[in-house]
């Protein structure tokens, strides 16, 4: 399924399309993601989660004017369908500090659906990402080497295709529901063996 996000938000055809999908707040680091987006002309990000903080919502939009990106950056808000969201976006990136930031489940989603993806190297998306494998890391609170990897995606369809396919097949290799079940139980029969039932 589509949304059609580019004619409902006057986005040209050949305008690249950056996607985030995050809650408003703080520990998920857009003003960083912001701050690259306005060394990356030409692009539009596309920030689906809802408002958790007004506060930090006000921040960001501060920024945004700031930045004199406000043509090219979209506060969608919560959206019911992602992989609509992600089929229309050509990179998709997490830009969390990682404070109080586990396995990211949005960077998850984003590789299952086989897009090429950025994060930043916290703990979590280090353990789904291998660097130039199946995605590209950079280190948190760095808006140039975040801007840097995304000119360099976007420049490169041939890249994000190899990304994005080797991005879903980490997925489907460690995360299928065979694989998940199989170490639950065995995770199970160990604490119960350990407790002597």
């Amino acid at each position: 399924a589509r949304l059609g996000l580019r004619q409902q938000l006057g986005i040209s055809a050949d305008a690249p399309l950056i996607a985030c999908v995050a809650e408003l707040v703080s520990v998920k680091g857009h003003p960083t993601l912001l701050q690259a987006l306005a060394e990356v002309p030409g692009a539009h990000l596309l920030l689906a989660g809802r408002p958790m903080d007004q506060a930090y919502v006000a921040g960001l939009e501060a920024q945004v004017a700031t930045l004199g990106i406000k043509a090219r950056t979209h506060f969608l808000g919560g959206v019911a369908d992602i992989p609509a969201l992600l089929a229309e976006s050509d990179v998709f990136v997490l830009p969390t500090i990682g404070r109080g930031e586990g396995c990211p489940v949005a960077l998850m989603e984003a590789m299952a659906c086989g897009k090429a993806c950025l994060a930043t190297d916290i703990p979590g998306s280090h353990f789904l990402i291998k660097q130039q494998e199946n995605g590209l890391l950079v280190p948190t609170e760095d808006p140039a080497a975040m801007a840097g990897s995304l000119r360099t995606m976007l420049a490169d369809p041939d890249l994000r295709r190899k990304l994005g396919q080797a991005a879903r097949q980490s997925i489907e290799a460690y995360f299928n529901v065979e694989r998940e079940t199989a170490e639950y139980t065995q995770l199970y029969q160990e604490i119960l063996g350990a407790a002597g039932a």
